[in-house]
Parts: structure tokens; C-alpha cells; sequence
């Protein structure tokens, strides 16, 4: 019996929410080819199991006595989906993301500042376990610990960061307050995680010049394995490191149809556990969007790799026209001289045009962007200019899309420059 025939069985047997999916079309699922024939899993069924049978809902597979460790997922798009471990879980998900993070250039040497919030979700304690995994040292830093993160990088012997790629960023800022040079402190790599570079690449850039540092993306989801991809230093897509604990699929957004995976195909990304004991999915639609490449990498790497092109839940909706705020990104990183940038939409339901602020020397002009923006996504916009380093860094995460009708704060540049034109 193939592993994914062994979970659909362990499926049916635990779980009285996977039971009934499972009932009478179990045995015609014997390969990921036969998946399409089963029903999705979405977060927002998650969400309503838990309502009414808390903490982890009728999908939980394993008995309580056995679970090690409880996670929430972030909540950024809706409620928090509770996540329970069994130690065989943990041991899975630390396997998982220490693969990942060797990817992406943690070496055993390294000593590591874990830079992420360790309260409750995965990307916590869990990826902790999962650099130790790679090899690597680590330091529990979490989040608020800047200025004393500073004095520790050089003795302790720091030599890289893991966190969101907002956070180095701002780190540097606090080091040129205090005095220091980011780059004289001895860092050679920083790992990323949460926020997809491509829509940040000016900020990416600014970091590697700041601290003479590599920068690499990693990719996870709480409730899926909190760290399970790393790009190579031969490209920017993300190598997959699910193989024995996961089965990807892409789906059309729309219609949920299965999209072939091949070089450059685009989707929703799909996924289905293998040897999840606890909190297993089953074609969990995870509402990432991105594209993915099977052909072997310039690293020498078979495996899968993926880039995240946004969330269908980020999507802005501007008379009819479907715009993903990655994608405005995506389009901005393609001219080096620009900087960070963000996206203001006004009205509820959106009224054109979608506003750009982006950072950008004096002599570069912006009509030709904006026309670039409107042929590309079908949408209107306009494109304004703001001196290089108006824009934030947040220490945790840069807010990129702030919608005015639904009370979000602009940034003070941008606020400054909306009063200074409306006199």
C-alpha cells in the first residue's frame, strides 16, 4: 500500500469529518492522479468544525494524550485555525524545515538569530526545531529584542538572521541609530520567511547592500509544515521539501479544475498529508497563488519548486478586474531604481484608480509605469512618486495594501503628500 493510500485509510478510521468524504471512494484513490475524485478541504470548513466541537474540531485524528504541542495559524486572514502535533509530527515537521533551511544556505557552522514571534503559530518554537535540524546553532531572539540583538550579534559570534524580510530592514535602521554599521557586524546570510520577496525586491536589495549579506527566501504554512521550501543560490523559485510528508497539487482558482504540473503552469497550490498523525489535510486549497517548475534545477536539484504569486484573499477587486497586489510588485522590482512602494485603494466595493506610492529618484518619471501597470493587470491606476526611504519598515510585517474605507492607516509620507495635494 503507497503512503497516500495508508493516510486516506488512517483518514477514514480517525476522523468522522474525513470518514465521510472518504466513504465509498477510498479505494478508487490510489495514486495523486485520482485525487481530483475527493472533495476539498478549505480553512473556512476548519474554521466551523472547531466552532462546534473546540479546540480542534471533528478533523483531528489522533487522541488528545498523544498530541505534544498545540499551534494556532497566524489569523491574518480570518479566525485562527487551532493545529495539534503528535511527537511523530513535530519529528516530520522539523525533518521538513531543516531540509528547507540547508536549502537556503544554513550551514552547520551557523549560528542563528530566530527572529520570529515564538507565540503560538508554527514559524515560533517549531521552525526553532527545524534550523536546529538543519545543523545549525540557534539563538531564540523572537521579536522586540532589536537593540539588544545588536550587542549580541558580535558576541555571540551571530552569523545569520531568520525572520520576515521587513525585519533586517529595520534592524539596520536601529543599528545606524545607535551608531554601528550594519555590514562591520559580522553577518554572511539572512534567511526570509512570510513575506514573498518578489513584491519586496527593493527592500531585498537594500538589505544585502546594508549588511554585506546574502539574502534567501524560505516558504511554510502552519498548518501545513511551517517551513517547507528554500531557494538554491541558482534562482529565486522555492525547492519543495514535502516528498515523503506531502502531495501537491495546482488547481484552477476559479474553477477548482486540476492544472498539469509542468514548467511555468500557474494555480492555486493544493495539499494533501502524508504521515500526519494529529492534524492531517486532505486537498487542503491553501489560497496561495503562484506558479511551479519541475525540470531539474541549474543546482542540480529534481525536485519541485514553486513561487508564491499572491493570496486569492489578498485579491482586490476593482470593477470587475481581479488585481493581486504581488503583482503590482512583480512589476516594480523590474526597475532597479525603484523602491519600496505601497497601494492605496479607496471606496468598499474599490473605486478606481488603484494609487501607488513608490519610492523613486527625482528624475524618474512615472507615466510610462503607470501605463505599464494598467496594460498588464486591466486596471486603472496612478502612480505617484516619493523620495527614496519615505516609505516604513515594520519589524514584523511591512503592510504593502492599505484600503481607506476599511479605517487602514497610511503612512506618514503618504498621508503628507495626500494633504499637500488636496489644498
Amino acid at each position: 500500500m503507497s503512503a497516500l493510500q495508508e493516510q486516506l485509510a488512517y483518514l477514514e478510521a480517525s476522523s468522522p469529518f474525513y470518514a465521510e468524504r472518504l466513504r465509498g471512494v477510498r479505494e478508487r484513490v490510489r495514486t495523486a492522479a485520482d485525487l481530483p475524485r475527493l472533495p476539498f478541504t478549505t480553512k473556512e470548513e476548519l474554521r466551523e468544525g472547531q466552532r462546534e466541537e473546540p479546540p480542534f474540531g471533528p478533523h483531528l485524528c489522533a487522541p488528545r494524550e498523544r498530541l505534544v504541542r498545540m499551534h494556532v495559524t497566524s489569523g491574518t486572514t480570518g479566525e485562527p485555525v487551532a493545529v495539534g502535533f503528535t511527537r511523530a509530527d513535530h519529528e516530520a515537521n522539523s525533518a521538513v524545515g531543516g531540509e528547507a533551511f540547508r536549502i537556503a544556505g544554513v550551514r552547520p557552522d551557523d549560528v542563528v538569530a530566530h527572529c520570529l514571534n515564538y507565540a503560538l503559530y508554527a514559524g515560533g518554537i517549531a521552525d526553532h526545531m527545524a534550523l536546529e535540524a538543519s545543523g545549525a546553532t540557534v539563538v531564540p531572539v523572537g521579536t522586540g529584542q532589536s537593540r539588544r540583538l545588536l550587542e549580541l550579534i558580535p558576541r555571540l559570534g551571530i552569523t545569520a538572521i531568520f525572520g520576515t524580510l521587513s525585519f533586517p530592514a529595520y534592524l539596520a535602521a536601529r543599528a545606524r541609530e545607535a551608531g554601528l554599521d550594519p555590514a562591520a557586524l559580522g553577518l554572511r546570510h539572512i534567511v526570509t520567511a512570510g513575506e514573498p520577496g518578489a513584491g519586496l525586491a527593493a527592500v531585498r536589495a537594500e538589505i544585502e547592500e546594508a549588511w554585506g549579506a546574502s539574502v534567501v527566501d524560505t516558504f511554510g504554512m502552519s498548518d501545513v509544515w511551517s517551513t517547507m521550501g528554500g531557494a538554491c543560490d541558482q534562482g529565486e523559485e522555492l525547492h519543495l521539501t514535502v516528498d515523503r510528508h506531502a502531495v501537491f497539487e495546482l488547481v484552477d482558482p476559479d474553477s477548482g479544475e486540476p492544472v498539469p504540473l509542468e514548467d511555468g503552469a500557474a494555480g492555486e497550490l493544493v495539499w494533501t498529508h502524508l504521515r500526519r498523525e494529529a492534524s492531517p489535510l486532505l486537498r487542503y486549497r491553501s489560497a496561495d497563488l503562484g506558479r511551479v517548475w519541475t525540470s531539474r534545477c541549474a543546482c542540480g536539484r529534481s525536485t519541485p519548486r514553486i513561487r508564491i504569486d499572491g493570496r486569492r484573499d489578498d485579491m482586490l477587486r476593482v470593477q470587475a478586474v481581479n488585481v493581486y497586489p504581488q503583482a503590482i510588485g512583480a512589476i516594480l522590482a523590474r526597475d532597479p531604481r525603484l523602491g519600496r512602494h505601497c497601494v492605496v485603494a479607496e471606496g468598499d466595493p474599490i473605486v478606481p484608480p488603484l494609487r501607488v506610492y513608490v519610492e523613486a529618484p527625482p528624475k524618474r518619471e512615472l507615466h510610462d509605469l503607470a501605463r505599464e501597470l494598467e496594460n498588464a493587470l486591466r486596471a486603472r491606476f496612478e502612480v505617484t512618486r516619493l523620495d527614496p526611504g519615505s516609505l516604513p519598515v515594520a519589524e514584523h510585517k511591512t503592510r504593502i495594501v492599505h484600503r481607506t474605507a476599511r479605517g487602514d492607516t497610511l503612512p506618514d509620507a503618504v498621508e503628507a503628500l495626500r494633504k499637500e495635494l488636496a489644498r
